[in-house]
């Protein structure tokens, strides 16, 4: 875990309750995305579960100081701000945990990408593991990231013309041919 600070906001009693006016709470809505993205940046986190009392929604949506917590249809708020910006997306349809991209699938897949390219993995299959946690990545931004945030990283880019994706049982036995 890393020794992430949150901004002076976090502290800010009034931050914790939707505001009514809808310029504010559009701001208000930004701050916390930003707040949300920061944190899962500096704590490689993926994804978030939104339950009151899960460690994650604690962890950035509650301030113990000042006695404060945000509910859960404020969290569901933010997350949807996030998703129309394209750094979330629900992972349930309970709307209870959600995948945190702190770079877009579309910027994973061209980092990825860029990896195969300079590396010679191009018209080779590699599976997902591989990328993942294999000896060739380590040290970059992907090695270890979220399974399914790769896996959108890899659909991005088969989307795109330059991969072809090969399917597994299981999304880790997934492979991926490089153009």
């Amino acid at each position: 875990m890393s020794n992430y600070t949150f901004p002076s906001i976090h502290s800010f009693p009034p931050f914790y309750t939707l505001q009514p006016t809808l310029a504010t709470r559009a701001k208000q809505l930004q701050l916390w995305g930003e707040i949300l993205l920061q944190y899962c940046i500096a704590t490689r986190t993926s994804a978030i579960h939104i339950a009151t009392n899960s460690k994650d929604a604690a962890a950035v949506f509650s301030n113990d100081k000042i006695r404060r917590r945000l509910d859960r249809e404020s969290i569901q708020a933010v997350i949807e701000e996030l998703i129309k910006q394209g750094h979330a997306d629900w992972d349930s349809p309970a709307k209870d945990q959600c995948l945190i991209f702190w770079r877009k699938p579309e910027e994973w897949a061209a980092i990825i990408h860029k990896w195969a390219f300079d590396s010679g993995a191009t018209n080779s299959i590699c599976t997902i593991y591989e990328l993942l946690h294999g000896d060739d990545t380590v040290g970059l931004d992907f090695h270890d990231l979220d399974e399914r945030t790769m896996v959108r990283a890899l659909e991005a880019l088969a989307k795109s013309g330059k991969a072809q994706v090969f399917v597994g049982a299981t999304d880790s036995e997934m492979g991926v041919k490089f153009f």
